[in-house]
Formats: C-alpha cells, sequence, structure tokens
C-alpha cells in the first residue's frame, strides 16, 4: 500500500478542519488558558524607557469578566452589540478585547492612526454603540463622536496596570512633560474606573449567561480592511474563523514552539488581524508570554524589550527587520533565544531576508493572507524556507491559481489568487455586493497575481491594479523592489509606473538608503543582474521615506502623490 503524502506541515496538520477545534469562542480559549497556565506571565506591557508591567493569565481572566460586567450591567449593552477599541499594543487593548467577548458582544478594531474622517466611518459602519480608546488620540473622537452612534467611551493609558505611584508619574509625565495627552472634551470613563464598576456588579451578575447564546459561527469580530483599494470594507469574523486561524498558526509552527514556554515580543499591531490571530490569540492558546510594545517606531524603542527578554518568537514585516538591522545596538546575542521568525503583511524582500540571517542566525519565514480569511493563507515549512516565495496553503486551506474566466492555469503560469479556509470571513458587513464580488462559489478572489510551482510554493507576483505596462509587457514593482533590497545599503524600497512617450509606461524606483555612498549606478546595476532590460527602472530617486501601510505594504497611490508631477 503507498504511503499518504506527508503534510508540508507535519502530520498533525493533515486534514485540519474546523470539527477538529477543541474552543468554540474566544471566551472559551481564555478558560481554557486559565485553567492550563493560570499563574504564568500572560502579558507585558514594555514602554521604550524600561518601565514594564505584567498580568497572568488567571488576572488577565478576571480583568476582562469585570471590563464584560461594566458593559452589560453598568452600561447595559446587549449580546451582539458592538464595541470599538482604538489603541495601541498594550495590556488594556487585551483587557477590553476579550471583555467584549465574555460580554457577548463583537469587537472591531480601530487604527490609532485613522484620522478623525476614517473613525468616524468605521465606528458608523460597524454600529459602535461604545468605544475603548487611547488617551493619546481622544481629541479624534471629539471631532466626530456626535455624529456616529457611541454612546459610551472608555479611555485607556499605557500606564493602565502598572502599579498606583509608578502609573501616577507616568500619567503625569505623558501628560504634564511630553503633552503627548491631548484635552478631550467629550464624556469618558477611564479603564481603572470602569474595571472597578465592573467589579461591583460582579456579585449579582451572570456572566457565563452572557455568551450563553454564542457560538462558533457567531461574530466576534469586525475587522475593517487596510482601504488601499477606497473605503475600508468591515470583514465579518466568526468566532471559529479566528480560532482556525489561530490553530493554523500553531499548526505550521509545531516543532518550533514549547508549551507554556515561548516569549513572543508583539511589535505589529494588535488591531491588525496578523498580531490579532497569530500572535495574540494562538499565543493564549499555548500560554506564550507577550511582550506587548506600544509602538515599533523608531526601532529603537524594542531595544529594552529584546534586552530584558529572551525572545523566542519574533513576527515582523519587512520594513521592520531593515529598519532594526540598520539600527547601532543591534546584535546578535539580542536573537539567541528565537526559534520563530515570521514576515507577513507586505512581500519580505529576499535581499531583507538574506541579511537577517546572516547577522542573527534565524531564518525569516514569509507567509501570506489577508484580513477575510482571519490572517494566514500559506506559509513557508520551517527547513523548508524558500526566499521570495510565500510557502504552500496552511492547514486545512486550499489555493488556486485562475485566469480571467475562473480556470485553473498550469504550474509556473501566472494567473489570480484565490482560496477557501476554515478562518475565512462570512462576508463583509452590510455590503453584499462587495461580498459577492469577492467570495465566489466558495473561493475568495484576492485580486493578487500569483504563480505556483509544481510542490506547490506560492509566489505573489503583484496586485492587478499596481502592474506596469511596458510596451506591452506586464511588470510587477515588488519584482523589482526584491531587486533593489539586496543592495548594501538600501532600507526601503518602493516602485510605481510612470508615463513615458516611447514605452506608455516606465518604472520609476524611490529608495531610502542608510548609506549616502549608495549611487543610482549601484541600484541600476543590482536590477540590470537580475532583470530583463525593460524591468530596469528608467528612473531613480534618493527620498527620507517610503508611505507604507502599517501592514508594511508600499501605498504606490501615495507615493505618485507624494512624488511624482
Amino acid at each position: 500500500m503507498t504511503e499518504p503524502m506527508q503534510h508540508p506541515f507535519g502530520k498533525q496538520a493533515a486534514g485540519f478542519a474546523l470539527d477538529q477545534l477543541e474552543i468554540g469562542t474566544l471566551a472559551d480559549a481564555l478558560d481554557r488558558a486559565v485553567e492550563t497556565y493560570g499563574t504564568r506571565p500572560a502579558l507585558t506591557t514594555i514602554l521604550p524607557t524600561g518601565a514594564e508591567t505584567t498580568v497572568t493569565f488567571a488576572e488577565l481572566k478576571a480583568q476582562a469578566e469585570a471590563f464584560a460586567v461594566y458593559l452589560r450591567e453598568e452600561l447595559g449593552l446587549s449580546g451582539g452589540d458592538t464595541v470599538a477599541i482604538m489603541s495601541p499594543n498594550c495590556i488594556g487593548f487585551c483587557v477590553a478585547s476579550l471583555g467584549i467577548a465574555k460580554a457577548g458582544c463583537i469587537g472591531t478594531n480601530v487604527n490609532p492612526l485613522y484620522t478623525p474622517h476614517e473613525l468616524e466611518h468605521q465606528l458608523t459602519h460597524s454600529k459602535a454603540k461604545a468605544i475603548v480608546i487611547i488617551d493619546l488620540f481622544g481629541d479624534k473622537l471629539d471631532e466626530v463622536v456626535a455624529r456616529t452612534g457611541v454612546q459610551h467611551v472608555i479611555t485607556l493609558s499605557v500606564a493602565d496596570f502598572f502599579p498606583t505611584l509608578k502609573k501616577t508619574l507616568l500619567k503625569f509625565v505623558l501628560k504634564r512633560v511630553r503633552k503627548v495627552i491631548p484635552n478631550m472634551t467629550t464624556p469618558a470613563t477611564p479603564m481603572a474606573a470602569a474595571l472597578a464598576k465592573g467589579r461591583g456588579h460582579m456579585p449579582s451578575a451572570d456572566i457565563p449567561a452572557y455568551t450563553r447564546d454564542v457560538t462558533r459561527a457567531s461574530p466576534a469580530l469586525y475587522q475593517y480592511t487596510s482601504g488601499t483599494t477606497g473605503r475600508s470594507k468591515g470583514a465579518v469574523l466568526s468566532h471559529q474563523a479566528i480560532l482556525s486561524n489561530a490553530e493554523q498558526g500553531r499548526l505550521m509552527t509545531v516543532g518550533l514552539f514549547r508549551d507554556g514556554e515561548e516569549v513572543a515580543l508583539v511589535a505589529l499591531p494588535l488591531y491588525h488581524i496578523t498580531a490579532f490571530s497569530l500572535i495574540f490569540v494562538s499565543g493564549m492558546t499555548v500560554g506564550a508570554h507577550g511582550i506587548l510594545a506600544p509602538s515599533p517606531r523608531p526601532p529603537s524603542n524594542l531595544k529594552v524589550a529584546f534586552e530584558k527578554y529572551r525572545i523566542t518568537w519574533f513576527t515582523g514585516i519587512n520594513t521592520l527587520f531593515a529598519a532594526l538591522m540598520a539600527e547601532p545596538w543591534f546584535d546578535k546575542s539580542l536573537f539567541s533565544g528565537i526559534r520563530f521568525c515570521g514576515s507577513g503583511g507586505a512581500a519580505q524582500q529576499t535581499g531583507v531576508a538574506q541579511k537577517w540571517q546572516e547577522m542573527t542566525g534565524v531564518e525569516i519565514l514569509q507567509g501570506y493572507g489577508m484580513t477575510e480569511v482571519s490572517g494566514i493563507l500559506t506559509f513557508n515549512p520551517p527547513g523548508s524556507n524558500r526566499l521570495g516565495m510565500v510557502g504552500v496553503p496552511a492547514p486545512g486551506a486550499e489555493v488556486r491559481i485562475v485566469d480571467d474566466e475562473g480556470n485553473d492555469v498550469p504550474a509556473g503560469s501566472p494567473g489570480e489568487v484565490i482560496g477557501r479556509s476554515p478562518g475565512m470571513m462570512d462576508g463583509y458587513l452590510d455590503n453584499t455586493e462587495a461580498t459577492d464580488d469577492a467570495i465566489r462559489d466558495g473561493w475568495y478572489h484576492s485580486g493578487d497575481i500569483g504563480v505556483m510551482d509544481a510542490d506547490g510554493y506560492l509566489e505573489i507576483v503583484d496586485r492587478k491594479k499596481d502592474m506596469i505596462l511596458v510596451s506591452g509587457f506586464n511588470v510587477s514593482p515588488n519584482e523589482i523592489e526584491d531587486a533593489i533590497s539586496t543592495v548594501p545599503g538600501v532600507v526601503q524600497v518602493g516602485v510605481i509606473g510612470i508615463k513615458d512617450d516611447k514605452t506608455a509606461e516606465a518604472p520609476a524606483a524611490f529608495v531610502v538608503r542608510s548609506d549616502d555612498s549608495v549611487g543610482e549606478e549601484d541600484v541600476l546595476e543590482a536590477c540590470r543582474t537580475r532583470l530583463t532590460n525593460y524591468k530596469v527602472p528608467k528612473v531613480v530617486r534618493f527620498v527620507d521615506d517610503v508611505p507604507v501601510t502599517l501592514s508594511g505594504k508600499v501605498l504606490r497611490r501615495q507615493l505618485r502623490e507624494d512624488y511624482v508631477v
């Protein structure tokens, strides 16, 4: 009898499906974590100054349940109501998120850097009745709250959950010395007061009743897309979708983690689906200690975390890896404990990955996914990493490459990447037209152009809309960016198409360098070595910044607006 082909991620990953999930909801996941890891550290907020505070899994549950009681008993919210969170990485974000789940409500994560206009859209579209907002950006809410359905506001501080004296001092410095906390006119309840009120109601509260009608299929999160192709849309993600993707993440790294012993530096923002599902939720299910960095910018903000903790998990994006290697404090010894280093969000440039492995001895495993599948769709198997590729389908996921008519194309041929996965969204909130366009016959159509080789490894060529048409040939900006990234001294690069009288369009490269000796010829030579002639940029400009989304994707539209006259 022929042995069945081994799954790329090992025996545990073979045949993964929804019915294998042992945990039904995010509230269940927290309960299970406390049963297994109760007194172990769950989360630490660490500031660039080195100030830090930690909660155990048991303490995290107690705080989350107090917040759930506050939402239901004090504010009078009902199951299924939407509560927004607008906060950077900190313990308060996680308490609020799990409290929302414990209350039987639906969360929606808001980017703290949103403009008031973008904030208003998400609050209105998601029908949020309450918002938990970091005090650093409270003035943005002042501008729009009257035009939304938000009735209750809770303010967070990065100093929350520190001991009282330390908390008071930190808040004084932020408010009076550094003056980074604006005056907020909207009536609000500080998180500490909300938790105290919640605890006051707990003797008479029936917490399990809040989630009695919540099932695996119930919505857990309205996660809004980045909006690079227009106004952001709210992907409806169920509890089972998020937990499935978290489990997929665990299965793909099963040989790289030790139960209850992992220390994960959470530098990517928790309001983004990658960090939320694959680091926060997945980490909670295996007892990982999450080190929460409120902001990785500048990269020196992460220095103290690497120095204080033996980090074993580290997930970043291409620009973060490049920036870290340019830091004067960067040293291989700080990364000696890392067993897993992942990359997602934007294309991981080969040159950056090679430099990282040379400097740390740790390989970067690149994956590919999107909000619409709750995080990850493909990933490079540990030990079988292929630079420039985004790996093979995650356990339980399927990926196809199709032409414009939806027909599968041969291996090695480009086409649109479509996929389906246990982590698939239910659809876009109140947007049937967009849902029907994105999900056809059960397959999510990504709009990305990819090539799959005979071994099932996927390479993302580019977005359809970003292709540069040079004399009738499609040219991928990603391919050019990847070539330029190999030049020593190049920190960041973005490529767009510009008008050209002879070829209709021509590639133009905008390069950020850490070494002023890097010149145009260095960039062009790297391209000539790796690319056919019509792909070599006609224009090379050195700039101070290349605009990117928070997930690291080059904002080509803004790049044009910033630099092309």
